[in-house]
Parts: C-alpha cells; structure tokens; sequence
C-alpha cells in the first residue's frame, strides 16, 4: 500500500515539471497596452509627404481639359554658361518683363547653354511683334531673336489659381530653378520650365528636376 501512495505522490510532482519542459520551446509575442486605452490603428501612408519645395503628385495630376491653343515660339534674350548668371538675369529682368524664364538645353555640339527666354506665343508673327514692342521700350537688347518652334516645356505642375501656381514658381526659383507659368483657361495654370525642340535637348534639365525630388514630364506648351 505504501509503495502505491508513494508512486501517485511522485507522478503529481512530475505532471508541472512535464507541462513546463514543454513550453520552454514554445516562442511567445506579448503585446502591452496601457490599462483602460485601446490599441493604436496601424498608420497608412498612401501618399508621399510634400517635399521642400511644396510640390506633390496632386501637383501634377491629369487634369481633363481640350487644349485650344499651343505655344511653340519664344523670343531668346540672351544666353549664359552658367546657371547662376542666367539666374541673376531673369531676376533683375523680372521686375519688367511678366514671362521672362530659364531654359536649360543641350545643344549638342555645342554644349549645354543656360537660354533667358520670354514669353510663349502660339505663332512666329505674334512672337515678332512682341519683340518689335519690347525694342521699341528698350526692355530688351538689339541682339535678341525669336528663333525656331521651340513646342515642348517641362510641366511641373498644374493648378486652378495662377496664386497657386505662382507661389510654387517662387519656391523653385529659390532652388536655381527659373520656371513660368501658361494659363490654359480660368481655372487651369501649368507650371512650365524651359522652352524645347525635342526630348534629347530637355534631357539635362529633366534630370536636374528629378534630383529635386520632382515629378517633370516633357509636353506640348
């Protein structure tokens, strides 16, 4: 008899050491709330955030309109070897002129220039007259010329206000970036840099606006 009760004894002191052996290879995840709070909701970006300069893909969406009219002519001011001097221009032109902007274009052999252009005109006698204007002011010197169709710009953006629209070209010209902007109609404003014949020439300054963190795409002024 005591052999028996001694036995039963041994096998409950067994079974807790058993069940612990076995879940000592068990891996367990423990979550800790604070008592009373529930838990936080998993936090979804689904878009970027702005960056630095305020420009965003809502900037750059589709916006569905029929273009009426394009703008392949521009009249060139002047041209520079680097950025900051053609910056320095524009901006001391600007206080004169409302369009004057910044082109950035490989011309193939001849390297790449940094073009003070004016203005976007839907065609080349619109263009000259304005340059004949513009002589007659004196605001502009002997030298400068509507060259050829120049129809594609890098468009950075679009908006519905030309405040809106102007407050981002603001912001690029902070960064060497010397953009303009072409109204389509009252309620959309493209945001435009440079003046084009073809992708290749746009290609170095496409680059340089992506370095930016922006959005470029190469259209049809």
């Amino acid at each position: 008899m005591r052999h028996v009760i001694l036995a039963c004894i041994l096998s409950l002191i067994a079974l807790p050491l058993q069940a612990q052996w076995g879940l000592s290879n068990v891996v367990t995840k423990e979550i800790h709330r604070t008592p009373g709070l529930p838990a936080a909701p998993p936090v979804i970006q689904e878009n970027p955030a702005p960056d630095d300069l305020g420009v965003t893909k809502q900037d750059v969406q589709q916006i569905s309109y029929t273009k009426a009219t394009n703008y392949p002519y521009t009249i060139h001011l002047s041209s520079f070897e680097t950025p900051q001097e053609a910056a320095r221009q524009a901006e001391r032109l600007k206080a004169k002129l409302d369009m004057v902007f910044v082109t950035k274009i490989d011309l193939g052999d001849a390297g790449i220039w940094y073009r003070m252009d004016y203005g976007a005109f839907p065609t080349i006698k619109d263009a000259v007259l304005k340059l004949q204007e513009l002589k007659g002011k004196g605001l502009v010197d002997k030298g400068t010329f509507v060259g050829g169709s120049v129809p594609y710009a890098i468009e950075l953006g679009m908006y519905k206000s030309m405040k809106d629209a102007q407050s981002k070209a603001q912001k690029l010209a902070a960064k060497g970036v010397i953009p303009y902007v072409l109204k389509e109609r009252e309620d959309i404003y493209r945001l435009l840099a440079g003046a084009y014949p073809n992708e290749k020439s746009a290609a170095p300054a496409m680059n340089d606006l992506m370095a930016l963190n922006l959005l470029p795409t190469l259209k049809k002024r």
